[in-house]
């Protein structure tokens, strides 16, 4: 799912220490399945403080290609 994004990160609570990209709706790039329903999904912060919490992404999560994710955010790419 390299580059495949839709801008929002999840906290899932699941054990991954920070906050996980979604890939497609419901499913995020380390490949954890969710109801999109039943959790807050967040747009990922652009231009963020040293200690806002999006700056913890999980290990897999974290390779995921930033321009594309910032790109999602701002509407620049699908």
């Amino acid at each position: 799912m390299v580059g495949v994004t839709t801008g929002y990160v999840v906290n899932l609570g699941n054990g991954h220490n920070g906050f996980c990209v979604e890939g497609l709706v419901g499913f995020t790039y380390c490949g954890r399945t969710f109801d999109p329903e039943a959790v807050d999904r967040e747009l990922y912060s652009i231009g963020r403080d040293a200690d806002h919490p999006h700056n913890y992404l999980c290990y897999d999560c974290s390779k995921a290609n930033s321009r594309r994710v910032r790109g999602a955010v701002r509407g620049e790419i699908a």
